[in-house]
């Protein structure tokens, strides 16, 4: 009989007084990966927290390793040994891979550091896997796919025998996210359970044994991803899906005789290889690249902060030198956190770069007011007398778009705009984008994994190295041989 890893029952905790899990029972096997499906983001960093550290319960029972570690009645809150793995690596970047996987475990006791012995320690483990990272290598200069691999390396070297993992495909591509189902299914026929926590169905049922679905701190539903299509949640993600499908229908946009408002020609610099395409006004175009350092590299030569070294940027068909806020707006990954000042008020962050249109709007205060008064109606009145750490997320997601939508540029950068987004917050995100489109502004999405960034293009430009970029119109879509969130949607439409 296998063993049971983790159990737990009946389990209520609150924080400040807010209920985050409610009844919660969940089960986990040896061996076995469980997938976790939020439909929203109440509850789960509770539970991450109760997991690793056994914070105090309201009601209910944890075991881990068929041993009672955690009741109500009595909360040692003593650290349980599961690894945690997230899209932000928890790696140490100064430090060697060998230093990560062994040197910082708290067994580890020698006091004379031999690298020669590290880097034979670690062979095995890369052998079994096939998949080869140098020990020395610090991590600092690994990709995002390798981080990860560390990482579960790093759990299974500690002993672990349940290892998390959330949202780790938001800076990793098909083909190296099925390379991490081969390492997960790998160490799972040797005993190791999972709890694989992602928002997209179609991701967990590649890899997972189950699928739980989790809705305001409960578990609501268990099936087995092998017998389950996306139709068995449609009552949780009905609403979302609605909506990707009144895209998909949507009239092709006419482009025949528009002129694009945005164009790259051959630009070229360090990471970024004569990479040309053009958005139009109401047009969304998705590029996609497996590294995500040719973002970053992109970013700064369209917010002209670097000069490439050959090509060059038009803007309404007249080469341009890029200037953010006026012609180009970027909305950075995880906007609320890095786009917006809490030193600031609302109205403040709300007219943020807008002087290039009122060059008044800091001297005069009844221009302020009449943006209050006009926006008023679309954010609400009340969100202008609140401190903007103490908005909600959508209040301060509806602030940041809503700052580039006054400011009208032509062209708009979305970083990765659904990471992180729990399914209510990415409808309002799509919806937010949209809005933009609805303006007549370009919209140019930057993304690793395809995720929802899909559902809204007109365009998809997949960046390869030292290969010719394909490129996709929405017509081509349901024959790429990817498995991307909604792509059965577009199939079905053929």
């Amino acid at each position: 009989m296998r063993q049971e890893v983790l159990r737990m029952e009946r389990v209520s905790c609150q924080e400040q007084g807010v209920v985050q899990l409610d009844g919660f029972n969940i089960s986990i096997l040896s061996g076995e990966i469980m997938g976790l499906l939020p439909v929203n983001n109440h509850g789960l960093t509770a539970l991450l927290r109760l997991l690793q550290r056994n914070t105090p319960l309201r009601y209910g029972y944890v075991y881990y390793r068929e041993e009672q570690v955690n009741t109500w009645r009595n909360s040692k809150q003593r650290s349980n040994r599961i690894g945690l793995i997230q899209s932000e690596s928890c790696l140490v970047e100064g430090l060697t891979v060998a230093d990560n996987i062994f040197v910082l475990r708290p067994e580890f006791k020698t006091w004379l550091l031999r690298p020669s012995v590290l880097r034979k320690q670690l062979l095995p483990f890369l052998e079994s896997i096939d998949i080869y990272i140098s020990a020395d290598t610090y991590v600092g200069e690994l990709t995002a796919f390798e981080k990860v691999v560390v990482d579960v390396l790093k759990s299974v070297v500690a002993g672990c025998k349940l290892i998390v993992l959330r949202e780790i495909s938001s800076n990793i591509c098909e083909a190296e996210l099925k390379k991490i189902h081969r390492l997960l299914r790998h160490y799972a026929d040797q005993g190791i359970s999972f709890l694989y926590i992602d928002f997209h169905f179609e991701e967990l049922r590649q890899v997972c044994d189950k699928v739980a679905l989790m809705s305001n701190g409960r578990i609501v539903k268990i099936l087995r991803s092998s017998a389950t299509t996306p139709n068995a949640f449609q009552n949780y993600t009905k609403a979302y899906s609605g909506k990707v499908k009144q895209q998909i229908n949507r009239p092709e946009p006419v482009q025949s005789g528009r002129s694009p408002v945005f164009e790259a020609k051959g630009i070229t610099s360090e990471l970024v290889n004569d990479l040309s395409f053009t958005a139009a006004s109401g047009e969304c175009v998705v590029l996609q690249t497996v590294d995500v350092q040719v973002f970053g590299e992109l970013l700064s030569v369209i917010s002209g902060t670097s000069v490439p070294t050959s090509g060059q940027i038009l803007i309404n068909n007249k080469a341009a030198i890029p200037h953010i806020g006026k012609d180009i707006a970027v909305i950075q990954e995880l906007p609320t956190k890095t786009m917006l000042f809490k030193e600031l008020s609302y109205l403040d962050n709300l007219c943020f770069l807008l002087d290039h249109r009122l060059p008044e709007v800091w001297r005069n205060q009844n221009i302020r007011e009449g943006i209050r008064r006009e926006y008023a109606g679309v954010l609400g009145k009340d969100v202008f007398d609140k401190r903007v750490d103490a908005l909600s997320e959508i209040q301060k997601y509806e602030l940041v778009y809503t700052r580039v939508a006054i400011q009208k540029p032509k062209v708009v950068f979305c970083v990765q705009p659904f990471r992180r987004a729990d399914m209510e917050l990415r409808m309002h995100i799509w919806g937010l984008i949209k809005m933009l489109l609805d303006k007549g502004m370009a919209v140019v999405i930057l993304a690793v994994n395809l995720a929802d960034s899909l559902s809204l293009a007109d365009k998809l430009i997949r960046i390869r190295r030292d290969k010719p970029d394909e490129v996709y119109s929405r017509s081509e879509f349901s024959a790429m041989s990817i498995s991307a969130p909604w792509i059965d949607l577009y199939r079905d439409t053929r």
